[in-house]
């Protein structure tokens, strides 16, 4: 009985170590600013360690949807991110956009708005 107790259990925690692995975020970048970017960082709202480059291609025009594919470990499904974007290969000019909800965004749409300002638009 105590070992298909404990068999239980481990399938279930298994099971639950899975879905914390697939936890998927994906969405599809459509780029209107009028730079191309050549970097894509996404990191939670809480903290500033970036990462990897998260971007499938080497670059991203101006004009051009790509998909991001975007995965991560944790206990819990965070939403709220920060995104980062470059526009020069050296990294040095970029752009932030601020605590974007992943998990009700399909498509992020980024732009300049009427006052010249990077703004961006959530599907």
């Amino acid at each position: 009985m105590k070992k298909h107790i404990l068999l239980l259990v481990a399938l279930v925690f298994s099971a639950i170590t899975w879905t914390q692995a697939q936890t998927e975020l994906d969405f599809k970048l459509v780029n209107n600013t009028g730079v191309d970017f050549y970097a894509v960082y996404l990191t939670e709202t809480t903290t500033k360690n970036w990462g990897k480059d998260i971007l499938p291609e080497d670059i991203v025009k101006n004009g051009d949807t790509v998909d991001i594919k975007f995965k991560y470990v944790d206990d819990e499904t965070l939403c709220t991110w920060d995104l980062r974007l470059t526009y020069d290969r050296s990294e040095e000019e970029y752009i932030y956009i601020n605590e974007i909800d992943l998990c009700e965004v399909s498509i992020l749409t980024l732009y300049i708005d009427k006052k010249g300002n990077y703004a961006f638009k959530v599907e």
